[in-house]
């Protein structure tokens, strides 16, 4: 919406899922919605001055109830996690084909797991702030190239794990909470972009990146480098290299992404990620540059990655850090593109085959296993049916194998300690040797427009998402049978069909 012509103007978006109150005059329940809001705001004081401001906001609510005994009383599990960020960003060009931008940055994440029965609580939070700022200067036309650089710096602040108990569970789980953490992260770059000849395009960047943590500092050299080899006009190789640092490690001990995964930065024992990427693809444009074909495969590897002790509990542990291991990992994939650009039918489709594994000395005898990210098949078909300017229908379709986790396999008996029976003791498979079922679901979607060439330019979109009703898994639940003993794994669904309606205007 512009407030002033060419001057100053602003856009707002937001969302709310409601399938939760609809599903609910049925008389049944859906215990899930989330939400979320966008905003930003343009100025041009000068020709050659631009101001942004943008803002997000967004969380993810889910309520679990599970009723044991039919009788109406059970658990109730409350999630609650959620993102904020906002950044200022000043873009200014000069003279000489100079341009620059400086921005000021902060993001907020935090999870919040209310567990409740009868009149006991227990709550788990954690959360992450971070400010940053950064610096970045653009230069055109430098010989045949054009040369970037600048500056960052993060300042990270983590609460990573904080438990509060009420009632009798309270002698079992103390309230406690794990020591706050801070980190300040810098990194300066540069990069040149160049045709040495005229087959031949090449980029060379080093990242020089640190982080100053309580008692040690940290710095990494983080080179990279891509050549693309033009075969023909339409057809060409490209080879890349890169070395990455990662100064925030992401710690789960669930087969499934979560809210309760918790983010822990490096400190004076727990050493940053690294690892080394090499890349070959091959490209080719069709049809009048219309059609785009890629074929790429990659092979990663990487030190310092993070685990932790077998028999670990991350979710109540609040003194964790005595238990993290950190070891190596591989990855080795081909990944397959092919886009359609332009016409009445546009989209992509994609396809992607994977391994991932791990190795930590302390666990599994040392030996490799597969990674809970070794999801071996991962594909989507995108596509976009325009009939005329104003009508359009849309569909997705998305699969991907399912994530792994380590099963219980079997149970033996020992006497038990008091003499008065026996304890069963559980036999684990292989780390990772089983994995989820796979995840599949198309969406279907018609937008119809406002007439082109109006001041006010409207929008619908009406669709279904998950148009067969597939509930895909959301994790694993282990039941026995009551007379054989018998384990077996289940694995829930959340969400099944749901239609959606969205509108949108611009001024």
């Amino acid at each position: 919406q512009p407030i002033v012509k060419d001057k100053a103007s602003f856009w707002l978006a937001g969302r709310r899922t409601y399938i939760d109150q609809v599903i609910r005059v049925t008389g049944e329940e859906l215990p899930y919605h989330f939400y979320d809001f966008n905003g930003k705001f343009l100025f041009k004081p000068t020709p050659r001055d631009e101001i942004q401001f943008s803002h997000y906001s967004g969380e993810d609510l889910l309520d679990l109830f599970r009723d044991r005994n039919g009788d109406g009383d059970g658990f109730l599990t409350t999630y609650a996690s959620g993102n904020s960020s906002q950044s200022l960003r000043w873009n200014r060009s000069f003279e000489h084909n100079w341009y620059s931008a400086v921005s000021l940055i902060r993001t907020k994440y935090k999870y919040n797991v209310h567990n409740a029965f009868e009149e006991n609580e227990l709550v788990a939070v954690s959360d992450i702030e971070d400010y940053g700022a950064r610096i970045l200067f653009q230069k055109d036309s430098v010989g045949k190239g054009t040369i970037r650089t600048g500056f960052d710096w993060t300042h990270h602040e983590v609460s990573p794990n904080v438990i509060n108990t009420s009632g009798t569970i309270n002698e079992i789980f103390k309230s406690s909470s794990t020591r706050g953490r801070t980190a300040d992260e810098f990194a300066v770059h540069f990069q040149y972009e160049w045709t040495p000849l005229e087959r031949i395009q090449m980029a060379v960047g080093l990242r020089m990146s640190s982080a100053i943590v309580v008692n040690k500092d940290y710095i990494f050299p983080e080179p990279r480098i891509s050549i693309r080899y033009s075969l023909n006009t339409n057809e060409a190789l490209k080879l890349s290299y890169s070395r990455m640092v990662q100064y925030m490690h992401r710690i789960s001990n669930s087969a499934v992404s979560s809210p309760t995964d918790i983010w822990y930065p490096v400190t004076d024992s727990i050493q940053p990620q690294n690892s080394h990427q090499f890349a070959l693809a091959w490209q080719r444009k069709v049809a009048n540059d219309n059609i785009f074909l890629s074929v790429e495969g990659y092979y990663k590897t990487m030190r310092q990655l993070i685990g932790y002790e077998e028999g670990t509990n991350l979710f109540l542990n609040t003194d964790f850090e005595s238990k993290l291991i950190q070891g190596k990992g591989k990855a080795y994939g081909l990944e397959m593109l092919l886009r359609k650009n332009s016409g009445k039918l546009t989209g992509w489709i994609s396809y992607t085959l994977s391994w991932s594994h791990r190795q930590f000395e302390e666990i599994n005898g040392g030996k490799w296993f597969p990674s809970r990210y070794d999801r071996r098949h991962n594909g989507a078909i995108v596509a976009q049916y325009a009939f005329n300017k104003r009508w359009a229908v849309s569909m997705v379709w998305e699969y991907i194998s399912g994530s792994r986790f380590t099963p219980v396999i079997g149970q033996y008996a020992v006497v038990a300690p008091t003499l008065t029976g026996a304890d069963l003791i559980p036999v684990y498979s292989g780390i990772n040797q089983v994995k989820l079922a796979s995840s599949h679901r198309l969406d279907v979607g018609l937008k119809f427009k406002s007439p082109p060439g109006r001041k006010f330019q409207w929008q619908w979109f009406v669709g279904i998402y998950n148009v067969y009703n597939r509930a895909n898994p959301i994790g694993i639940n282990i039941e026995q049978d009551e007379i054989t003993g018998t384990l077996r794994y289940t694995q829930p669904g959340l969400f099944g069909l749901i239609p959606f309606l969205s509108y949108g205007f611009k001024l």
